[in-house]
C-alpha cells in the first residue's frame, strides 16, 4: 500500500535522499573491500556477502567489478549496519589519534635539532625516565646529518627513540 499525504497524493521517496544512501553504501563497500579477512570478519556480515566482497577484491576494475559491487550493495541494505559503522569509526580514531601523536613527536624531533640543549631540557620535564646521554648522541648525529646534507640515519634514529619514549610513558 502507498503512503499518501493529505491531500491524497502519493508520497514519493525523495531521489536525491536515496542516491545519496546507494552513494555512501557503495563507499562502505569499496572500504570493506580494502579490509584483510580478518578485519572483514569482526564485522559480524553474513557469509554471503563476504564471498561476495572476497570475490570483488580479486576482480581487477571492469564493469563486471562495477555489476559485482552494485550487488553487494543490494545485500548490504538488508542488513544492519550499526555495528560496522560503529567499527570504521573506532577503527578510524584511532589511525586519527596515532597520526595526531606522531606529529607531536616529529615537532620534537625537529625542535630539538633545531634549538639543542633549550629543548632538550624541555623534552626531558615532559619524559623524564629518558637517557640524556643517547638523546644528545642521536641529536649531534642528527645535526651532523642535517648539515651535511647526507642522509645517515640519525634522524629516524632519534624519531624511533621518541616514539620508545611517549610509548613508555
Amino acid at each position: 500500500m502507498k503512503e499518501l499525504d493529505e491531500d491524497g497524493l502519493v508520497i514519493r521517496p525523495n531521489k536525491t535522499q536515496l542516491k545519496k544512501e546507494l552513494a555512501d553504501l557503495q563507499a562502505l563497500v569499496m572500504e570493506i573491500m580494502k579490509l584483510g579477512d580478518g578485519d572483514r570478519n569482526k564485522l559480524h556480515l553474513d557469509s554471503q556477502f563476504l564471498d561476495g566482497v572476497a570475490l570483488a577484491a580479486k576482480m581487477k576494475p571492469s564493469t563486471g567489478r562495477n555489476r559485482q559491487i552494485k550487488y553487494l550493495v543490494k545485500l548490504l541494505q538488508k542488513q544492519d549496519l550499526e555495528y560496522v559503522r560503529q567499527w570504521f569509526d573506532t577503527r578510524n580514531s584511532k589511525h586519527a589519534e596515532e597520526n595526531r601523536r606522531f606529529h607531536v613527536l616529529e615537532q620534537w624531533r625537529d625542535r630539538l635539532v633545531e634549538e639543542g640543549d633549550a629543548a632538550l631540557g624541555e623534552f626531558l620535564e615532559q619524559f623524564p625516565q629518558a637517557d640524556r646521554q643517547q638523546l644528545r648522541a642521536l641529536i649531534r648525529g642528527a645535526v651532523r646529518e642535517q648539515s651535511t646534507g647526507k642522509s645517515a640515519g640519525a634522524g629516524r634514529k632519534l624519531f624511533r627513540l621518541l616514539r620508545e619514549i611517549s610509548a613508555d610513558s
